[in-house]
C-alpha cells in the first residue's frame, strides 16, 4: 500500500487509544509458526533485542520480518498480556452471567426465574454470600462463580439451549470442556501469587472462546413456547455500559508508538511471559 510501518503503528495505536483494538490483537496477528520460534529464541537466552533475535533466527534457517520480530517484542509483555486476558475473561464471564438470568426471565417471568430456574444449592451459595457481604450486591445472583454458571448450564440445558445461538445447539459437551478450561485459566490470573505460567495457547484459548460466544444473547427460537405470563422479551436488552469510554483524538498530530524494545526491557526478564511453555 506504501504506507511506512511507523505510520500503521500510529494508525494502530490510535484504535487502542479508541478501545477499537487491543494490544495483544497486534502480538497476535504474526502467524503461529513466527510467534513460536521467537518465543525458542527467548527461551534460549541471549538479548531481547530484535536484531539479537533475528540472527539467533536466520541460525536456524528462519527468516523473519524485522519490524514483525519488534513489534511481537514490545507487545508480548507479561503487563500487556495479562492486562488484555483480564479483559476478555471478563467479557465471557459477565456475556455468560447475562445470557443465563434473560433465558430464565424468558421462560419463568420476572417473578419466578430465580427459584424455578437456578438450583437449590447454587441459591443457597449466593444466598450465603451476598449475606456475609458487608456491601451487598442487588441481588444474590451477583454472586455466582464462573464454575456455577457452569453446573447451572449443564442441569438446565433443556431450557438454556432453547434461547441459544444456533452454532451452540448440539455443542453441550464441548462448551462445558471449555468453561472448565476458562475458570482455570481466570483463577491463574486473578490469584498471580500462585505464579501459575499462562501458555500462549491459553490466550489464544480465551480470544477464540470470546469471539466464539460473542453472539450469547438470549432470544426466543420457534420451539420455545412460552408461558402467556411471561414479561416482554429480553433479547434487546442493552449492553452493561462499558467502565472506560472510547476516547477522541484532539489533534491530527498521533503519537509514536513506544519503542519495540529497550534496554530496560532486555534486562527485566521477570516482565515477560514465556507464552509457548507449557504450564
Amino acid at each position: 500500500m506504501g504506507t511506512s510501518t511507523p505510520a500503521v503503528m500510529q494508525y494502530l495505536c490510535l484504535k487502542i487509544g479508541e478501545g477499537e483494538l487491543r494490544r495483544s490483537d497486534i502480538a497476535f496477528s504474526l502467524p503461529h509458526s513466527t510467534r513460536a520460534a521467537i518465543e525458542q529464541s527467548l527461551e534460549n537466552g541471549g538479548s531481547l533485542t530484535p536484531s539479537w533475535i533475528l540472527r539467533e533466527l536466520r541460525s536456524r534457517g528462519i527468516e523473519a520480518n524485522r519490524h514483525d520480530v519488534s513489534i511481537y517484542i514490545q507487545y508480548r509483555r507479561a503487563r500487556v498480556v495479562l492486562g488484555d486476558m483480564y479483559e476478555l475473561l471478563r467479557n465471557v464471564e459477565v456475556r455468560l452471567h447475562t445470557f443465563v438470568k434473560q433465558a430464565f426471565v424468558l421462560e419463568y417471568g420476572e417473578e419466578n426465574w430465580w427459584r424455578s430456574g437456578v438450583p437449590d444449592n447454587i441459591r443457597a451459595e449466593c444466598a450465603a454470600l451476598l449475606e456475609k457481604d458487608p456491601e451487598p450486591a442487588e441481588e444474590p445472583y451477583c454472586y455466582t462463580h464462573v464454575i456455577s454458571l457452569r453446573e447451572i448450564l449443564d442441569k438446565r440445558w433443556s431450557v438454556l439451549s432453547k434461547y441459544m445461538p444456533d452454532h451452540l445447539l448440539n455443542k453441550k459437551k464441548e462448551l462445558l470442556e471449555r468453561i472448565l478450561r476458562l475458570n482455570r485459566i481466570r483463577n491463574g490470573v486473578m490469584h498471580p501469587v500462585r505464579k501459575s505460567v499462562l501458555t500462549e495457547d491459553d490466550f489464544e484459548f480465551v480470544r477464540d472462546l470470546d469471539a466464539d460466544l460473542a453472539d450469547l444473547q438470549a432470544h426466543i427460537r420457534e420451539e420455545a413456547q412460552l408461558p402467556e405470563t411471561d414479561s416482554p422479551s429480553l433479547a434487546a436488552e442493552t449492553q452493561l455500559p462499558e467502565l472506560v469510554a472510547k476516547l477522541a483524538p484532539v489533534a491530527q498530530q498521533l503519537a509514536a508508538p513506544e519503542e519495540a524494545s529497550t534496554p530496560e526491557q532486555a534486562h527485566d526478564r521477570a516482565d515477560f511471559i514465556p507464552s509457548t511453555k507449557p504450564a
